[in-house]
């Protein structure tokens, strides 16, 4: 077992939460940094080692974890909570990111960790200061929107620097897709992460804190810092991003060729969007960024990558806040709605109410897509007309989604169940890896496409996206659609990386996505060790990066029995090609997937026939123990 003698760098506590019990106590933060580092490793160990595989998403036993990196508070960057806890999609390993400045405020009031078991009687909310933790009435705030809550407690504490993490009443109606919103606009919405929240009557979580992060060598630190900060500043797209967001920087010119790299249109119908549409969602004088006003940062990011926007005039006029994402465009997509202002109002929206954007739009899109085919009828929708392209009918089925309102109700069950209860072949038009909805693209794109279907948590691109890959192989070479062979390869290690990156707590935006020459893993290594005091090394800091991964994995095998067959595409993509434009008649390959597949497997050190661990590679990482509760239950390859 690998162990580091850690100086530096923590709060120094956990803070333990029995809602059931209404008790509340702490334990040192060492116990598991000496061998996890911090972030997600350390909730991923707590869920594997402390949850019963048979435990629901939906009972008081399982755990909510919230674990701030271990560089947050103390690292450009470093502002970023991972939140782990039992998905409620397919009762595996669910995990979502968010960044903002509560994790931040979490370690200045003396904690790392913030560990919920139970389920309170009657809403509370959970107060944490430098002075300890208490749960508080939260019946007042039951049914109130994210933005409401935030104020209301703030103003019940006595002050507006008081950070909150809250649901909405999407989470307190146990929608599947229901996010935990911080600071208003920054949504962890993973997983269904805010569905569990809810389940536990826990309406928030609100942190104050005055304290600091000890530095176990100052020296080294102010070094590590200014050689990061000035590699960010050096970076491809520091400039680009600040000046335009991360969605201008890559599709502010219609033409641009990633338009059709990475966009799923109407549902999986097709991947190219017609370049007029392109051209009303981004064009800088008539689309989204016209409305841009200014850009906003997380807690000690150098970048500020957040757009702020406000609509002053037509139908939207007043609509105001952050958030106008590439995760807005691929809605905008899926659904066939050129309407900035629109897709605008309704991504706001669901930060107000709590509610996932992917998930929201993945739904929405199989809706629509099932109105299309008449399976569903303006009878079951009472009279909504869902047609591609109506921004109106998806802004009010955003709102009826959120209250489990008519057919929001349906809609609010996601993926699985929702075609199940419809029937009438539905299921077959509901686009979803390992039970989550997915607006990811698979035709054309192979590296991205094979990041996500791998991804523990299904369906998402933030853990298996390739946009840093260029530091693993040639420029470009990761969105070659033409190539299947080396994409394991860049997906392997920007899949590290990522795991790195969320166990120190550091933002993508000034590491991975933001060009082949911003922060790498080389860098994570200088501040970690200057902060707490360690020698590590960078292979050592990968090998960390592999020992998160095989966490996550062995918690899927043994609570959901997840296998080589859960990391295949959705039917459609590898059954109809694209229709239009430079990539028509592209399709997944099943055999070349397959052979990918393979690859991957080999560089994780798992078995190839079936996707499980390998006695083998959980001893060589110092997994002993995991490897010990796999073959206990028979999911060990010997």
């Amino acid at each position: 077992m690998s162990s580091f003698h850690i100086k530096g760098g923590l709060a120094g506590k956990i803070l333990r939460i029995d809602l059931s019990k209404g008790r509340i106590w702490t334990e040192e933060t060492l116990r598991y940094a000496e061998r996890w580092i911090g972030g997600r490793a350390i909730n991923s160990y707590i869920l594997l080692s402390e949850m019963d595989p048979k435990t629901r998403w939906s009972d008081p036993e399982n755990i909510l974890t919230f674990g701030a990196g271990a560089l947050v508070g103390s690292a450009p960057g470093g502002c970023r909570m991972s939140i782990d806890t039992k998905s409620v999609f397919n009762q595996g390993k669910g995990s979502a990111n968010v960044g903002g400045h509560f994790a931040a405020e979490l370690k200045y009031a003396g904690y790392d960790h913030v560990i919920v078991t139970g389920r309170a009687e009657k809403p509370v909310y959970l107060s944490i200061s430098d002075k300890g933790a208490e749960l508080r009435d939260a019946r007042g705030l039951w049914g109130k929107t994210t933005f409401e809550t935030e104020g209301l407690i703030q103003n019940e504490l006595g002050d507006k620097k008081v950070r909150v993490a809250c649901i909405g009443p999407a989470g307190e109606r146990r929608v599947l897709g229901s996010a935990i919103i911080v600071d208003r606009a920054k949504a962890a919405g993973g997983s269904g992460v805010g569905c569990v929240m809810g389940s536990k009557n826990l309406k928030a979580l609100a942190v104050r804190g005055h304290g600091s992060i000890p530095v176990a060598r100052p020296e080294a630190y102010l070094r590590a810092v200014d050689g990061a900060l000035q590699k960010v500043k050096d970076s491809r797209n520091y400039k680009k991003i600040q000046q335009e967001t991360l969605a201008g920087v890559y599709y502010a010119d219609e033409k641009s060729p990633s338009w059709d790299l990475l966009f799923v249109v109407r549902n999986g119908q097709d991947d190219h969007w017609e370049t007029d549409k392109r051209k009303k969602m981004m064009n800088k004088m008539s689309g989204a960024p016209r409305y841009r006003k200014k850009v906003l940062a997380c807690f000690h990011c150098p970048v500020g990558c957040m757009p702020f926007s406000e609509i002053d005039e037509g139908r939207y006029k007043g609509t105001r806040g952050e958030g106008f994402w590439v995760n807005t465009l691929m809605s905008a997509t899926m659904l066939d709605i050129p309407d900035p202002e629109a897709m605008l109002k309704a991504w706001l929206l669901m930060n107000e109410l709590g509610l996932d954007g992917d998930f929201t739009a993945g739904m929405s899109a199989w809706a629509f897509e099932c109105f299309e085919k008449g399976i569903l009828t303006e009878k079951e929708t009472e009279g909504l007309n869902l047609e591609w392209g109506n921004s109106e009918a998806f802004i009010q089925l955003v709102r009826k989604l959120a209250y489990r309102e008519g057919i929001g109700d349906l809609l609010a069950e996601g993926p699985v169940e929702a075609p199940r209860k419809l029937g009438k072949g539905s299921d077959y038009f509901a686009i979803h890896m390992k039970g989550q909805p997915s607006i990811e693209p698979f035709r054309i794109p192979k590296g991205w496409a094979l990041g996500v279907a791998t991804s523990p948590v299904g369906g998402r691109h933030l853990r298996g996206s390739i946009l840093g890959s260029s530091r693993f192989g040639p420029k470009g070479a990761c969105f070659d659609p033409h190539v299947y062979k080396d994409q394991p390869r860049y997906v392997y290690w920007q899949g590290l990386t990522k795991e790195i990156e969320d166990l120190v707590g550091i933002c993508i935006y000034v590491g991975t996505w933001s060009g082949a020459h911003a922060l790498e893993v080389s860098d994570y290594a200088a501040l970690l060790n200057s902060v707490m005091g360690l020698e590590l090394t960078e292979e050592e800091l990968m090998s960390m990066g592999r020992r998160s991964r095989n966490l996550e994995k062995a918690f899927n095998t043994l609570h959901t029995n997840m296998a080589r067959l859960d990391d295949l595409p959705p039917r459609r993509y590898m059954e109809e090609p694209v229709k239009s434009g430079p990539y028509k008649g592209y399709r997944c390959d099943k055999d070349k997937w397959e052979e990918m597949l393979d690859d991957f497997y080999e560089l994780q050190g798992w078995d190839k026939a079936t996707g499980l661990q390998t006695q083998k590679t959980l001893e060589e990482l110092g997994m002993d123990d995991v490897a010990e509760k796999l073959r206990k239950a028979g999911k060990l390859i010997e």
